[in-house]
């Protein structure tokens, strides 16, 4: 759901979007499943930034 989130929502920002996806996995995982998405999550959008394949329009939504 994040990375259908990251690639074809454009008005939701990337740190809102991981954030987002972070509490839910603390609501419904282990303690511990929150760090590995994020790392996840965070590798990416920079290789979505490196390809150009994230695009996010608006103020402050990179």
């Amino acid at each position: 759901m994040a990375i259908c989130e990251l690639t074809n929502f454009p008005s939701i920002p990337v740190k809102v979007t991981i954030n987002e996806y972070l509490e839910i996995a603390k609501e419904y995982s282990t303690p511990k499943s929150s760090v590995f998405i994020n790392g996840i999550l965070d590798k990416l959008v920079k290789e979505y930034q490196e390809s150009e394949k994230l695009n996010k329009v608006g103020r402050g939504l990179m």
